[in-house]
């Protein structure tokens, strides 16, 4: 997923980059500042304004969700928060009787 700032908002001593992920209606945070808290689940990508995140294995009932990147102004408190558009793919069983 991809989330990217502008120049004037890469200013980490001001400006904080996160992931949350909201999935079976619980909020969790993935990432906050560089730092990611779910490493084996998700990856962190960062270069020259890039704060991507990649879902390392799908496990639907995990990622089944919506995902956010948050830049948080830290001087004002304003918050900019985008939605990445992700879409999972289960795996299904059917049983006939």
């Amino acid at each position: 997923m991809q989330c990217s700032f502008a120049p004037e908002f890469r200013n980490r001593t001001r400006y904080e980059p996160s992931w949350t992920v909201v999935a079976g209606d619980l909020p969790r945070h993935l990432t906050r500042n560089g730092v990611s808290f779910s490493k084996q689940h998700y990856e962190l990508l960062q270069t020259n304004g890039a704060y991507n995140l990649k879902i390392r294995h799908v496990v639907f009932r995990r990622d089944n969700g919506k995902f956010f990147c948050t830049l948080l102004d830290k001087e004002s408190g304003a918050q900019y928060t985008v939605q990445a558009n992700v879409v999972v793919v289960g795996l299904f069983t059917y049983m006939i009787i």
